[in-house]
């Protein structure tokens, strides 16, 4: 969506990491699923801040991303197909209850997220597992409304 998050890309096929966007954190739990010679580059982003592309308004988003290519540069642009199996457990700590969950599969096929969960104190997990086809994005989604919109089209 034209922001720019900071990327911290998954090394290993299986493990824990966590990046940060000022002080808004997110963390990732996960296992790449075995796939014949699938080289896919994987990342996790953080955005916290004002999205400027049609429309102004603030986000706090965990996004973990299929990359297009095989460099941290491409990570963030568009990607439409994905081989990757991925279990994961994707978590954030958010300043909003608007936080939406969103798994996208291969082909642009949107998944039900398996367990979906918000606490009390403003934690949000997404936990999937059990993918139909390659993990194009898997992402939670805050909406800052307290903070205003402007320039909405």
């Amino acid at each position: 969506m034209y922001d720019t998050p900071t990327f911290v890309l998954l090394n290993d096929t299986r493990g824990k990491v966590h990046v940060y966007d000022g002080t808004f954190c997110c963390h990732l739990q996960y296992l790449k699923l075995p796939q014949s010679g699938s080289r896919e580059l994987y990342a996790l982003g953080a955005f916290a801040g004002t999205h400027l592309v049609n429309g102004r308004y603030a986000l706090q988003v965990c996004a973990l991303v299929c990359c297009a290519g095989s460099d941290q540069s491409s990570c963030g642009q568009i990607v439409e197909e994905a081989e990757t199996k991925m279990d994961f457990i994707l978590e954030g700590q958010f300043e909003t209850k608007h936080v939406y969950p969103s798994v996208l599969a291969s082909k642009m096929v949107l998944e039900d997220p398996k367990h979906f969960r918000k606490s009390a104190d403003g934690r949000v997990t997404l936990k999937h597992s059990d993918m139909t086809a390659g993990l194009v994005t898997a992402c939670l989604y805050g909406r800052m409304y307290h903070l205003g919109d402007s320039n909405m089209i």
